[in-house]
């Protein structure tokens, strides 16, 4: 080998391990930032299945009887004698509102939205209610009239709800959404025959929602309507995940709704402090009854957190392809390597490019 060759091999040598050195020390900057973080495991695994829910008459005539609506999915009532705050990082923030308002749905009430052949019929008329046909809803209002202002705020919130959602839902374009609006608790739970605690409720595969008006009635809206959007993608069989249809639903309230949650924030700094759930865990549960509140806000608060990110980490229609493969009955893991390719191939990957972009937001670009 002449001279010319050696230098040429001692050059790019030198080159080759500058490289290797630099990519050392930037690496081991941003993994320095990734604490070790302590991750609960399921806290409702150890909890006995769930009585059915027992359902009730409505003391409304049967004439304006409503179907009835499960408490099994959406976020309960909190148990009195039953804690896991171990979950939670010693000095951490902790809830200290008061229990918001709550939506109710029936996840397991699911039609084919929008197929053919189904009567377009509109719902009666419920006493002492203004009714209004929209682009996209039937208004049914408390009142002598429906409002200009609440029939235009439903038009702009469908508009900015299926920036996200259109290609889930195609069916908004022939079907409508009945949208029932009381002016007071009092006539909501006279004509749902809901309990005081209830903010709103909604039959997905009727297309119903049910609200009373208050400071969180439009972000109750935007989070039931979105799970009539998202859920109607999936079928009766194959019925969209938990997880995916609450992080979807919060992830909508929060970002295109007209109000977030009051407890979301804090439990997003909880995450980002390394409290959490195992996504493993985390995508298994599908039934909070019993559970107490501080973990089914801080499910909630990881739910939209890990759909966020997995909406913003790539553009064009990953995450569509995702929802797609878990539709068509994919495991997880397999649909999330054939959306966003490696090293996207296992859960685990998932959560440490997560939990990575929290302290960062290098992955997705976000800075919340």
């Amino acid at each position: 080998m002449d001279i010319l060759s050696k230098l040429r091999v001692l050059f790019w040598g030198l080159v080759l391990g500058l490289w290797g050195l630099f990519m050392y020390q930037y690496m081991s900057e941003d993994m320095a930032m990734l604490k070790r973080f302590r991750i609960g495991s399921n806290p409702f695994a150890a909890m006995r299945p769930a009585p059915k829910p027992t359902l009730n008459k409505y003391p409304v005539p049967p004439q304006y009887q409503q179907p009835q609506y499960s408490q099994q999915a959406q976020l309960p009532r909190p148990a009195t004698g039953y804690s896991t705050l171990d979950l939670v990082k010693a000095g951490g923030v902790k809830e200290a509102a008061s229990t918001p308002l709550i939506p109710e749905h029936a996840p397991g009430d699911k039609t084919v939205i929008g197929a053919r052949g189904e009567e377009d019929t509109y719902p009666e008329t419920p006493p002492g209610f203004s009714m209004k046909v929209t682009r996209h809803f039937v208004v049914y209002e408390e009142g002598a009239e429906v409002s200009e202002e609440l029939s235009e705020t439903l038009e702009s919130l469908h508009g900015n709800i299926m920036l996200d959602l259109v290609a889930f839902s195609p069916w908004t374009r022939e079907k409508k959404v009945f949208i029932y609006y009381a002016q007071s608790g009092e006539t909501y739970r006279s004509l749902t025959g809901r309990p005081a605690w209830s903010g709103g409720a909604a039959s997905l595969g009727e297309r119903k929602i049910y609200v009373y008006k208050s400071d969180e009635a439009f972000g109750i809206l935007a989070h039931e309507l979105t799970h009539i959007y998202f859920d109607s993608f999936f079928p009766a069989s194959v019925p969209s995940p938990l997880w995916l249809s609450e992080g979807v639903a919060t992830y909508i309230q929060s970002e295109r709704g007209y109000s977030t949650p009051n407890w979301l924030n804090q439990n997003l700094k909880l995450l980002e402090g390394g409290s959490g759930f195992k996504l493993g865990d985390l995508v298994r549960i599908e039934d909070m009854q019993g559970a107490d509140e501080d973990n089914v806000r801080l499910w909630y608060a990881q739910s939209y957190s890990v759909v966020r990110f997995l909406m913003k980490m790539k553009a064009g229609d990953a995450f569509y392809v995702f929802c797609k493969e878990i539709r068509d009955g994919k495991p997880a893991n397999q649909a999330l390597y054939r959306a966003y390719g490696m090293p996207y191939n296992k859960l685990s990957s998932l959560e440490y490019a997560w939990r990575y972009d929290l302290k960062t937001g290098k992955i997705s670009g976000m800075n919340r």
